[in-house]
């Protein structure tokens, strides 16, 4: 029997039955997994988490696109035999794909009971760590570094390292720092070299990863109860007899599963066909062509090109796309991901902007490939591969041909939304062959990548190009012509636009023809535009003031739980250990707005294996609502739609199952049904097609209607900023246990009470009965306050109705789409002006896109902060909210305030434009005499040198047409009012004096519990180490406010201060007693004397006054004309935090802050079905936050000086929200940038309006380019 199946699947008789099952190692310890351990699609990632129960390694974006996920692995190389050193994403890689592998995660590498990795400690130490989530894999990402390089790093490869993975929090300065302690020059070596380099059992010295590993090389069959089937095969030869036995049946070939990070693999796949380890498509070999195995990664792709290069100057060309090759993907991406993998993916998709198919063809590279139903091989080009079928075929090597750099150049750009891991708005690649002259074009290749499906060369330009030179204005005119004719760029959202991209690619040309002029046929100030903007390494300054009498108050210190969190040893919701009998659930979405639902019919979702119910809102027992109205929400918004659905993604059912992975495709089954209320209704999705509440907030200064400016200068514009998603790693989670008492809740929540409170109304149970607990929160920024309570009330309800442990997480487009973002705000002013910019009349007239409900109003705020730091007796401010048919937007870090900072701000820079003035002119003339911020102003500005940088920025852009820098600087007085009631219960244990606090804020990454201990261990003079705060819950810190508004470490800290005074004055008769008593002994002996050592105490917002942050910013940056890629070349930041708690995560907050609001307003772009209303940057594909390489270059913060607080929480002010505010400075300097190009390309100097997203598409757009204005001289 077992023959005849070997001869089935293989064609041919074999030595070897194959084997199966799928060996590796995990953290040293051997796993044999089959059929029955876990289905043949499941990932490395699942099978860590859920079956070895390892959960440091995190379950974020599943696409290998935020980095969360990473892992080491060691391998062999085929073709070599010898071990590679690779960091991976565990949620790409197949878990059966990982046979031979030896696998390390972040346990595998340091814990509490073996010891930390210095990688570990010193991502700790510099406060590397905020939430968390991120933090495990950005230390796989530098441990593979480090093993792949035996221990020595430049900082350069530190930097580059980390384009795969994503922090919210930290703004990046203090992981890039830390790591880059470890960057060696000549001998230097990091001090634990050893954690890194393997010592060799055969040689006793430094692994050189030389040894070869033995591999059986026995091929594997897993044939699944599902009638899927899983082949590892050796040999090209097996991998066609597979597919000639398959017939139609749905196949894949494996090798990194990196596509799936793209395009989402087809569930119908039937047929895995494991190619890694087959010898010949992993081949190497230069000669007079390069020659590579199909399957090499493209990792090792670059090293072959480096090696030709440096072998033959034939091959020199390939150091320019070595350094393309390095802006594709990310290097996670790179180690796994190969070059036949990455050309059958744009076979399948046409429309997918592969820069390695761009490339290859651009150099006239060919393809060798084998046709497994005729045996055929057949050599072609780039092009006709991905035009053609790929259907039962395999590439089985690449020819790159050999091209004298006498007579040939070659150039390529890649043109991204931000610095690493982003598809193209446009890539390039040029070759040109000369005469002997190098004047005379005799051969031209003119590639483009995302023009079209369709479109690869500009044929039309290269034919034109043949027999031409180019180096002349008119010959240059004649071809960029060419180009405008041929180019007819689509427009499939959410791409960019087709505008942008066709003359995106006629600039890069220009640039190309920039490259290879002659210097001196070239005008000097054209010549910069032949590059793109250049990073150097990034840096940063930190100062602060630290009082050594309140320490560890006011110390910095590494956040207390930061090592736990760089270990992956601290536990999220979903880090949580499976429960018995547990099930898992996934909502069933409405994909029809303003429609109402006539049916949901669950009949195939139920009839999948391991679903066990689908719920809607019929079985609710109790209120169909998450926004309990006791606690203040006017409206109810609906758990389950019963009715009307307001928008898509709207949750109108849920299903359960026994995965996480077949309860989400059983809720795509789950067939929903429609009744249209009317037909050809447009979606408002706009905030200016919004229906206006009836309600206006409204702020009228007291001499406003008495102004006359009947002679006075009239300013009048709009600031349009657009929502932002909150994009915290780890998404909306919660898990539900029915209990004997009621039912324990483990949710993501940044609030407890609407929870608590919401789940109870739902299921019509006491309140009292919901036992909520939370220990840490993966980051939540608004998005944790109220919509928490979507997934909380969904995974109680089917709790309840199970009577089994249920585990729910969306998945992360569910989570973009679901999730409402940043109010979107519209502001239009008018402003009456004097000569000398003085406001003498302002009003303001703004309006808040809420979504689909008017809960959670945020106007207000936005009028308190809006005049900011100057006089506005004579201003007038409007808002209105409107409702929309987008999801319910919320809460999201600064709301209100970073509106209104960026709108008045923005005001004050347009009167500036208007009247001619220094911007620091008209904001001194707007400011009260008794201002502190006028004293404030002139030390900043002298402190950063803006005077002399601004005449060096002027210099600069009178000398470069192509590349113009902008500098400005902003200030900002904000107001902090509290709010609520936080408690705080502290307790000393009799056993060693070692206290314990339990508060009623949520660890969220803004360090509360880092700031709690400091305080206590201040306060009762103990060392912190002997405190220890455990997670929330609501029966000790019931009734607690949400975390969030910056105000909650201050009132928990206040809390906990009292508690701790209130403790030390029953303790003090018995200090009195007995003063030389060591603090261990006092408590024993206040124990004997039944003093009570447990004190409950609650913040209320009447303890602590409102204050003022009195803050400043600057930013310099640097703009690319023809493409729209901005650096920022420096920000500095003064930051006014009185006396810092702790000033180490203050800095954190700052600059995570003030990352995030760059990102909003440079990188972070909502696109919208119109007529759907679908989300379609749901996913780190194509929705952008800010990586490591986009963050200032120069990162400079500063405290301000002196600033102790007497209205403060000990004398502290908050710092985690109001830096944000700042980062619209960003605006301003590229502003001033912008008119500078505007002006060389002869446009008025006219007020340019900047919003969010200022992407380099908008960028390039309002730069004034044309294609007559590229010229040589």
């Amino acid at each position: 029997m077992l023959s005849t199946l070997n001869y089935y699947l293989w064609g041919e008789s074999i030595y070897a039955e194959p084997l199966e099952k799928v060996s590796f190692t995990l953290n040293g310890k051997q796993y044999n997994i089959g059929s029955r351990t876990c289905p043949a699609d499941t990932t490395l990632n699942t099978f860590i988490r859920d079956h070895a129960l390892l959960r440091g390694t995190k379950f974020m974006c599943l696409e290998g696109g935020c980095g969360a996920c990473t892992v080491y692995v060691e391998r062999q190389d085929p073709a070599t035999g010898e071990k590679d050193s690779i960091s991976v994403n565990s949620c790409l890689l197949l878990v059966f794909a990982c046979h031979g592998l030896e696998i390390t995660t972040i346990e595998g590498i340091g814990n509490r009971k073996d010891g930390y990795h210095p990688l570990q400690k010193q991502l700790a130490e510099f406060n590397g760590s905020q939430c968390g989530m991120c933090s495990p894999g950005m230390v796989m990402t530098m441990y593979g570094l480090m093993k792949s390089k035996q221990g020595k790093v430049s900082a350069e490869e530190v930097e580059n390292a980390f384009g795969g993975n994503l922090c919210r929090c930290t703004g990046y300065r203090p992981i890039l720092e830390a790591f880059r302690s470890f960057a060696a020059t000549s001998e230097e070596l990091c001090e634990d070299i050893e954690d890194f380099v393997k010592i060799c059992p055969s040689r006793g010295g430094a692994c050189i990863a030389k040894c070869k590993l033995r591999d059986e090389k026995n091929p594997i069959r897993i044939l699944f109860g599902d009638g899927r089937e899983w082949h590892k095969v050796y040999s090209s030869l097996e991998v066609l007899n597979i597919l000639k036995q398959i017939g139609d049946r749905p196949y894949m070939l494996v090798c990194g599963n990196t596509a799936n990070g793209v395009y989402r693999r087809n569930d119908n796949i039937q047929v895995f066909i494991d190619c890694n380890s087959v010898l010949e498509l992993h081949e190497v070999s230069i000669s007079d062509t390069i020659s590579v195995g199909a399957n090499i990664t493209l990792t090792k792709f670059m090293k072959v090109l480096e090696d030709a290069s440096a072998s033959n100057q034939q091959f020199y060309y390939c150091k320019e796309l070595i350094k393309h090759l390095e802006l594709v993907a990310h290097p996670l991406v790179r180690n796994v991901g190969s070059i036949a993998g990455n050309l059958s993916l744009k076979n399948q998709h046409r429309e997918f902007p592969s820069d390695i198919s761009l490339l290859l063809e651009a150099v006239g590279a060919k393809l060798t490939t084998v046709n497994a139903q005729s045996n055929q091989q057949t050599v072609e080009s780039i092009v006709d591969y991905i035009s053609s079928s790929a259907q039962k075929k395999v590439i089985r090597s690449i020819s790159l041909p050999a091209l004298d750099p006498r007579v040939y150049v070659l150039k390529t750009f890649k043109i991204m939304p931000r610095a690493q891991n982003a598809f193209a708005y446009m890539n390039a690649a040029f070759l040109v062959k000369f005469d002997a002259s190098r004047t005379m074009i005799n051969e031209a290749r003119i590639c483009f990548g995302n023009i079209s499906a369709s479109f690869t060369h500009a044929e039309q330009t290269e034919r034109f190009l043949t027999g031409k030179t180019l180096f002349s204005n008119d010959s240059l005119q004649a071809a960029i012509k060419s180009l405008n004719d041929e180019l007819q760029p689509d427009w499939i959202l959410p791409e960019s636009s087709a505008e942008y991209r066709k003359n995106l690619a006629i600039a890069l040309f220009y640039k190309f023809v920039l490259t290879i002029a002659p210097m001196d046929s070239v005008k000097s100030q054209y010549r910069s535009g032949a590059t793109v903007l250049d990073r150097p390494l990034s840096s940063g300054h930190q100062s602060y003031d630290t009082y050594n009498k309140y320490w560890p108050l006011t110390k910095y210190i590494p956040k207390v739980e930061g090592l736990a969190q760089c270990a992956g040893e601290a536990e999220y919701i979903n880090d949580i250990h499976p429960f018995p009998n547990e099930l898992f659930a996934a909502f069933v979405v409405a994909t029809v707005p303003l429609a109402n639902v006539a049916q949901v019919d669950p009949t195939k979702a139920l009839k999948t294996k391991g679903v066990v119910g689908c719920f809607t809102a019929k079985d609710i027992p109790g209120a169909n609502s998450f926004t309990p109205q006791v606690l203040g929400f006017p409206e109810v918004e609906e758990v389950l739609c019963s009715g009307r659905v307001l928008y898509y993604g709207q949750p109108v059912g849920i299903v359960v199952a026994e995965t996480h992975v077949i309860a989400n495709r059983a809720a795509k089954l789950v067939e929903v049904t429609y009744e249209k209320v009317s037909e050809g209704v447009r979606l408002r999705l706009k905030t200016s097609d919004g229906v206006a509440s009836g309600e206006t907030y409204e702020m009228v200064g007291e001499e406003y209607n008495a102004v006359d400016v009947s002679e006075t200068r009239n300013v009048v514009g709009r600031m349009e900023l657009f929502g932002q998603s909150h994009f915290p790693l780890e998404k909306q989670t919660c898990i539900c246990v029915p209990q004997e008492s009621g039912m324990d809740v483990y949710p993501s929540a940044q609030w407890m009470g609407v929870t608590q409170i919401a789940i109870s109304q739902m299921l019509n149970i006491p309140h009292s009965r919901i036992n909520i607990f939370i220990r840490r929160v993966g980051g939540a920024f608004g998005s944790k306050v109220s919509r928490q309570g979507l997934t909380a009330c969904g995974a109680a309800l089917a709790a309840h109705l199970t009577n089994r442990p249920v585990r729910f997480y969306l998945t992360l487009e569910a989570n973009m789409q679901l999730i409402g973002k940043r109010y979107d705000c519209i502001s239009n002013y008018e402003v009456h002006v004097d000569d000398h910019g003085k406001i003498l009349k302002l009003a303001n007239y703004f309006a808040h896109n809420f979504g689909s409900s008017f809960n959670e109003p945020i106007s207000n705020s936005f009028i308190m902060i809006f005049p900011n730091c100057y006089e506005s007796k004579a201003w007038k401010i409007l808002g209105k909210t409107v409702k929309t048919d987008n999801p319910k937007n919320t809460w999201c870090r600064a709301p209100g305030s970073t509106e209104s900072i960026a709108t008045v701000e923005t005001i004050m820079e347009h009167i500036a434009q208007a009247t001619g003035k220094d911007p620091l002119e008209v904001r001194l003339a707007n400011m009260p005499k008794d201002s502190k911020m006028r004293s404030l102003i002139p030390e900043y500005l002298n402190r950063i040198e803006f005077d002399s940088r601004w005449i060096s920025i002027q210099s600069f852009n009178e000398n470069n047409r192509w590349k113009k820098r902008g500098i400005a600087w902003i200030p900002m007085k904000f107001q902090t009012d509290f709010h609520g009631i936080f408690y705080a219960m502290v307790s000393i244990n009799i056993g060693d004096g070692s206290v314990v606090v339990i508060h009623g804020g949520i660890e969220m990454g803004q360090g509360i519990n880092t700031k709690v201990t400091q305080v206590i261990a201040f306060t009762l003079g103990i060392p912190l180490d002997m405190v220890s705060v455990k997670p929330s819950n609501t029966w000790t810190a019931g009734n607690s406010d949400p975390s969030g508004g910056s105000i909650t470490s201050e009132s928990v800290c206040y809390a906990a201060s009292k508690a701790c005074e209130t403790l030390l004055e029953r303790m003090k008769p018995q200090r009195e007693k007995y003063p030389d008593a060591s603090w261990f002994q006092l408590v024993q002996i206040c124990y004997v004397a039944s003093v009570d050592l447990s004190v409950n105490f609650m913040f209320r917002a009447t303890d602590v006054l409102p204050y003022f942050i009195w803050s400043l910013c600057s930013a310099e940056v640097e703009v690319d004309v023809l493409t729209g890629n901005i650096l920022i070349r420096r920000m500095d930041v003064q930051e006014d935090t009185g006396e810092s708690m702790s000033p180490g995560i203050d800095l954190g907050q700052i600059e995570g802050a003030i990352t995030m609001g760059l990102g909003y307003h440079l990188a972070e772009e909502l696109i919208y079905d119109a007529t759907s209303g679908k989300l379609l940057t749901d996913r780190t594909v194509n929705y952008k936050l800010f990586g490591a390489k986009d963050i200032p270059v120069d990162f400079r913060v500063d405290f301000l000086k002196g600033s102790s607080n007497p209205c403060g929480v000990l004398r502290s002010k908050s710092a985690s929200e109001p830096p944000l505010n700042l980062s619209v400075v960003v605006l301003f300097a590229l502003r001033n940038a912008l008119r500078s190009a505007r002006k060389d390309a002869g446009l008025p100097d006219e007020w340019i309006q900047l919003g969010t997203a200022s992407t380099p598409e908008k960028i390039f757009l309002k730069s004034g380019n044309t294609p007559d204005q590229f010229l040589l001289n």
